[in-house]
């Protein structure tokens, strides 16, 4: 499948950023191979100088051969990603990877370790590949303030502040990092609504604004203290974040009568977590971990909205709590490494929502609901390397819960899974040959329990009580070629065998809510390449390029035909070019977005979603040592998001269409300005 250009502008967008790149002088650089070992390749600091890169989050987007994975927020500690922080995954849950990444300098990395396979000490969770994020000892201090604005055509200001603090010292560490954020969410725009009947005639046409406006403050910090084989990690967060979603559509019907349609939502968001994990070597092969955290979530919604026929009215209210223990012993062998330990987690959702029509109030299915959950799991895990070259993990997890409802519906199940992993590496030279099998659980959204309405979709959700989570068997294969020095191509391709799997169902015949709608399969295709530009004749330059084809197939529950799972995006891909120009301490830059579609089934509505593509230039400058700038035009060629929704008379399976209806919004063309300081 090709890399498609989807319109005239892009092709010439794409022209002018290669101009840009190849017209501009640069000084010779020759790109070495970094020090590698079977199934290990480290990326000195010294890699990422000339890339402007500030911190560990920029070093590891542009190390060569890897993708980024943030994990998932799954309940527990199995949704963490594919970064490790000198050999460990962070002990947070609410602070995203990219926040832990970005509070550590560049001046604090020594190395980026890409682990393939596996590796003496790393504990890879079944991933192919992950990136080790390895920090310099001795003492140092850094502190730094980025200011950045992002101002768009239509007018709008946004940006953010954020000051950063990192100070490390023999045995001890300590870093902080606050932050204040206002900006525009990628589906406002202006564009045109328009609504056709059954033979295409148009019943209701006219302009379409949206106005999505996004407010966060953040705090987080962490702390590690290192003694006589012992390592104690503590962090700490706080974010409140604050939506406020405005849709306007001035229309006119056929009979030329006017009129507009309104939706007003806001949405208030607070996020606490405290945490800590403790290290001990017991023996000079044995070692102890210890992992402690709990989690706090608010979110209140209030939501309006006001058309020519009718006017509804909602609120929402939830508080999850959820608190988790693991212990694990970690054994090393003259073959490898043995782990076992377990973990248990206490969560508790309270929901509660209400809807109105006309001042009317709805009877809405689990409006109301209290879960609680007692989970435990065991585990272990057996890391091998029976040869030169060759490295097999085989692990097992046996996870039981107990889930308590009360509210709408008062019940109690528990759910038992094996969850059986196996996987092998096996490199020959340049080349790296993977493969996984693996019993996948997915884990519930406790949200799909309660009922919920989103104005802006014009949908309401009821809640589903008996929603049990997906399960699959997962077949992977990958293959690494690395070449070029510091180049690589990737191909990972992966295949399951689902059962349960979640989409929307019918709920009391009126409704929909997520459900399990019987067995299906998913599969996808990923080629990441990255390579230097050298042996092409443009000095200093890097080629990006990430491409993933999805496929999906289950059976309709309304219609009993086969089609899609709702929601997966078929095609993504993201291109980046970039040079650096060390005789004037700057690098530029291009990216592309490709856009993606999306479509989702409802009882009698079928909705697909499509974002054009979105492009980036970008010129970074360093006058000083101590200050970093980044100069960005960003979408300019006015990115169109369009949603197209078909809506039926009864359900879909009858075929009668009672109309349909396409919203397109383009967002602004957004220019942006960054300063890094260092002090």
């Amino acid at each position: 499948m090709a890399f498609p250009l989807p319109c005239s502008r892009a092709a010439t967008a794409l022209a002018g950023a290669a101009i840009l790149v190849v017209a501009t002088p640069a000084r010779s650089q020759t790109s070495e191979p970094p020090p590698a070992s079977a199934g290990v390749v480290a990326y000195p600091a010294s890699y990422y100088e000339e890339m402007r890169v500030t911190s560990a989050r920029e070093m590891i987007e542009r190390t060569p051969g890897f993708v980024l994975d943030k994990g998932d927020s799954s309940r527990g500690t199995g949704g963490g990603g594919n970064v490790l922080i000198d050999g460990e995954r962070p002990a947070s849950k609410s602070q995203s990877i990219d926040s832990v990444l970005s509070r550590i300098p560049l001046g604090s990395v020594e190395r980026i370790e890409v682990i393939r396979g596996g590796a003496p000490g790393i504990d890879m969770q079944g991933q192919g590949v992950v990136a080790n994020v390895v920090r310099k000892g001795g003492t140092s201090s850094d502190q730094a303030l980025h200011l950045f604005s992002k101002t768009y055509a239509n007018g709008f200001a946004g940006g953010f502040v954020r000051g950063e603090l990192s100070w490390r010292a023999p045995g001890f560490s300590a870093e902080a990092q606050v932050s204040g954020r206002r900006d525009l969410g990628t589906d406002s725009g202006d564009g045109a609504l328009r609504r056709v009947g059954p033979t295409d005639a148009v019943i209701e046409a006219g302009d379409f604004d949206a106005r999505i406006r996004d407010q966060s403050v953040t705090a987080n910090a962490a702390s590690e203290y290192k003694r006589d084989g012992s390592l104690l990690r503590m962090n700490a967060s706080a974010e409140r974040q604050s939506i406020k979603r405005r849709e306007l559509g001035a229309l006119t019907t056929s009979a030329g009568a006017a009129f507009s349609e309104t939706t007003r939502i806001g949405e208030r968001d607070q996020e606490y977590e405290i945490g800590g994990d403790y290290e001990r070597k017991l023996t000079d092969a044995l070692t102890l971990r210890l992992l402690a955290l709990a989690r706090t979530e608010r979110t209140t919604i209030q939501a309006s909205s006001a058309g020519r026929t009718r006017r509804q009215a909602s609120s929402e209210r939830s508080v999850a709590y959820e608190s988790i223990f693991r212990a694990s012993l970690r054994r090393a062998f003259a073959w490898g490494e043995l782990e076992a330990g377990g973990e248990g987690a206490l969560n508790t959702l309270d929901a509660r929502s209400a809807l109105s029509v006309d001042g009317a109030p709805v009877a809405l299915p689990s409006a109301n609901v209290e879960v609680k959950e007692d989970r435990g799991e065991l585990f272990t895990t057996a890391s091998l390397r029976p040869a030169p070259g060759l490295s097999v993990e085989a692990g097992l997890r046996y996870e039981s819960s107990t889930i308590r409802q009360t509210g709408g519906a008062s019940q109690s199940k528990t759910l038992s899974f094996a969850k059986p992993r196996a996987s092998a590496a096996w490199t020959v030279g340049a080349t790296q040959i993977r493969a996984r099998v693996e019993r996948e659980v997915g884990q519930l959204n406790f949200e799909d329990f309660a009922a919920n309405s989103a104005f802006e979709d014009d949908t309401v959700n009821a809640g589903n009580v008996d929603l049990e989570p997906e399960t699959s068997w997962l077949f992977e294969g990958a293959i690494e070629r690395r070449f070029w020095g510091t180049g690589a191509a990737v191909l990972t391709v992966n295949h399951a065998e689902v059962d349960d799997v979640v989409d929307l169902i019918p709920i009391a015949g009126r409704f929909d809510a997520p459900g399990n709608i019987g067995s299906g399969s998913r599969g996808s295709a990923t080629l990441n390449v990255s390579f230097p530009t050298d042996r092409l004749g443009l000095s200093a330059g890097v080629v990006r390029l990430t491409g993933t084809w999805r496929r999906s197939e289950v059976s309709d529950p309304v219609t009993g035909e086969n089609r899609r799972i709702s929601g997966e995006r078929p095609f993504e891909a993201q291109l980046e070019i970039s040079r650096s120009l060390p005789a004037w301490r700057s690098t530029v830059g291009f990216e592309a977005g490709y856009g993606f579609e999306s479509t989702v089934y409802r009882i009698n509505e079928i909705r697909r979603i499509e974002e054009d593509p979105l492009y980036k230039l970008y010129w970074d400058w360093v006058p000083r040592p101590d200050v970093l700038m980044r100069f960005q035009f960003e979408n300019f060629t006015a990115r169109k998001r369009t949603r197209d929704r078909t809506v039926f008379s009864g359900p879909r399976s009858a075929g009668v269409v009672a109309f349909r209806e396409q919203r397109t919004t383009r967002l602004p063309v957004i220019v942006t300005a960054r300063a890094r300081l260092l002090f």
